[in-house]
């Protein structure tokens, strides 16, 4: 397991440890750290993407923790592709 992928699974240890109060800041972290791209628009909504798959999380604090489970469903199924296509 490589540096970035210990990297992701701190994070999604820590995101998950607070899913009820989670800080924008640190679900944002944690999307950036899986390798996905945001796409800002001053909105309340701030998106992100990687390839095909897309992440739509609205810019507030605490992020609810519907978005953070939705977050974190998505991320290893991305890193877990990508290990296995590597």
């Amino acid at each position: 397991m490589g540096n970035d992928a210990k990297r992701v699974n701190r994070l999604r240890k820590t995101v998950l440890a607070n899913a009820k109060n989670c800080r924008f800041e640190d679900l944002e972290r944690l999307v950036f750290a899986a390798g996905f791209k945001s796409r800002d628009n001053g909105g309340s909504h701030v998106y992100f993407s990687r390839g095909n798959a897309s992440i739509v999380v609205p810019r507030r604090k605490p992020v609810k923790e519907v978005y953070v489970k939705y977050v974190l469903k998505m991320i290893p199924a991305q890193v877990d592709s990508e290990d296995e296509t590597a």
